[in-house]
């Protein structure tokens, strides 16, 4: 019995801990500007991702929402949707920004 309650109240707290990370690589040489990133109910931007530069997001998730990222390349405005986020689940994405406008996501494991 003392197992079986041990066991919930761990699990309870790795529940309450759900983290997300997202890390941002720009693997070209041209920067990324005004980079919008909304994802479990949150907003964060990013003025500048400097050519072959990384930066990680770690958050939270408050709400269950879907992810969105958009950035300007050039002056040109790009967007892309990703993932899915909620409160009770961890996530780990990379977006990867490339010099000819693409913007790719991957979910790592």
């Amino acid at each position: 019995m003392k197992h079986i309650l041990i066991t919930t109240i761990v699990a309870a707290l790795l529940v309450g801990c759900a983290k997300n990370d997202i890390k941002l690589t720009n693997k070209g040489v041209k920067d990324w500007q005004e980079i919008e990133i909304k994802a479990g109910g949150q907003v964060f931007e990013v003025e500048k991702l400097k050519g072959g530069a990384t930066d990680t997001l770690r958050f939270k998730s408050k709400v269950e929402d879907g992810g969105q990222v958009g950035g300007k390349l050039d002056g040109l405005a790009h967007n892309v949707e990703f993932g899915y986020f909620t409160p009770n689940l961890s996530n780990r994405h990379e977006i990867i920004f490339d010099d000819n406008g693409t913007i790719t996501i991957v979910e790592v494991p």
